[in-house]
């Protein structure tokens, strides 16, 4: 047996281990991509250079930044705002709820943050406003993660710092667009399934009820604008511009920066690389290579997006999108690309891979569908029936849509008519 057999079945029993234990795997990786190196004839140090350093600072300084958002209710004040601009228009809000988790999330926060943050947030404000919570949530949480693929936000950066080694790069637009459209394609029919255009709050948010912002909370959005604006107009580094904006708010007194480090999602930034570590070493090992034989040969240019879509959906199912299905399967859409050449297009192939992936991700075997049913659970008291319930609806409606984002993967909705490439 060689050793890319071999790493392949240390990333299945990797990714096995920490679904069923229920443990981290990020740390799980970055201790089997040791073994698996040493074992494969790799100098420590070739092992130590797939950890991705400017990836960590950059993840970390943007979700310290807005952590520290949310601690001093910048972010929830901002939410509800925009909320009560619909007024007694209530019919609006499924579909405001969607866009104002993506704008959240594609400014830096990125799904996870903005998934707990909106999802929670639109859970209590449907009850508040007696209308139907679960689909509310879902809103949000199909928003954060239609949004997350910016050029800001973790996505983003995991994207460009996933090709830029495989010689791919500029196509952040595209990536972000492809993602936002998938969402939206999916909120449209969550939208007609539970009847969004007929919600008629009787309690509807008015403007003038919600307190304005304090200074501290002023100076907490002239940094996130500030960071916005340099990142994006003058290409700053993200994640230190985060960590200036960041010191400049403490500094102020304007946020408890306590609270906001402990809010940092360290788990799953370890597992983001770690496993982008391991897969590394499997690729270093000849892996990913056997991986995208397999594919390719049964592949044709007419099928590669939506085989490597569906492939994606279903790993997500057990996975996360950013610490183990992108950094798996993006190399393996260049090699798809290097077997196929202009038949098929890299761009293309992973704004699908992202798309659906982030399409499965309302499972409850997923983080975002687990906060769903946590919220949900914790704001309704559900019984173990309900929770049962709630679990097949959400496992069903992730099935769904990875079947509707495999649909536009083979119409070639992924490739924008060429636009953006």
């Amino acid at each position: 047996m060689n050793m890319a057999l071999i790493s392949l079945i240390v990333l299945a029993v990797v990714v096995a281990i920490g679904f069923i234990k229920k443990v981290n795997l990020g740390f799980l990786s970055i201790g089997a991509a040791y073994v698996l190196g040493m074992a494969g004839g790799m100098k420590t140090s070739e092992i130590i250079a797939g950890f991705n350093s400017s990836m960590f600072v950059t993840l970390v300084g943007v979700t310290f930044l807005f952590g520290l958002a949310s601690v001093n209710g910048t972010l929830d004040l901002i939410s509800k705002k925009v909320i009560a601009l619909v007024g007694k228009n209530t019919f609006l809000i499924p579909i405001l709820m969607f866009l104002l988790s993506a704008f959240i999330s594609a400014i830096g926060p990125g799904h996870i943050a903005t998934g707990i943050l909106m999802t929670t947030f639109a859970i209590y404000l449907a009850l508040e406003m007696d209308i139907n919570p679960f689909a509310t949530a879902l809103y949000a949480k199909l928003g954060a993660n239609a949004g997350c693929a910016s050029v800001l936000s973790m996505t983003g950066v995991l994207a460009k710092s996933l090709s830029e080694p495989l010689g791919y790069s500029g196509f952040g637009l595209h990536l972000f667009l492809s993602t936002l459209l998938s969402g939206f394609v999916f909120t449209m029919i969550i939208y007609v399934a539970y009847k969004g255009y007929r919600v008629k709050a009787d309690n509807p948010m008015k403007w003038s009820e919600i307190p304005k912002f304090n200074g501290k909370q002023l100076m907490t959005v002239a940094a996130i604008a500030t960071m916005v604006i340099c990142c994006i107009g003058f290409k700053l580094d993200v994640g230190l511009f985060a960590f200036a904006m960041a010191s400049v708010l403490i500094l102020l007194g304007c946020v408890d920066e306590k609270k906001a480090i402990k809010g940092i999602p360290w788990g799953t930034l370890i597992l983001i690389v770690g496993v982008g570590l391991l897969v590394n070493v499997i690729s270093e090992l000849g892996g990913i290579s056997l991986i995208s034989d397999f594919l390719i040969s049964f592949m044709s240019e007419r099928t590669a997006a939506p085989i490597m879509a569906a492939t994606s959906g279903v790993l997500s199912w057990v996975s996360s999108t950013t610490g183990v299905v992108m950094p798996t399967l993006y190399p393996i859409a260049a090699e798809i690309v290097d077997t196929f050449g202009s038949g098929v297009n890299y761009v293309e192939l992973i704004s699908a891979i992202t798309a659906t992936s982030f399409a499965a991700a309302i499972s409850p075997l997923s983080t975002g569908g687990a906060i769903i049913m946590s919220s949900y659970s914790a704001a309704k008291e559900l019984s173990t029936t309900e929770q049962n319930r709630l679990f097949r609806t959400l496992f069903l409606l992730s099935a769904v849509n990875i079947g509707v984002n495999v649909l536009m993967a083979f119409l070639g909705v992924f490739h924008l008519g060429g636009l953006f490439l």
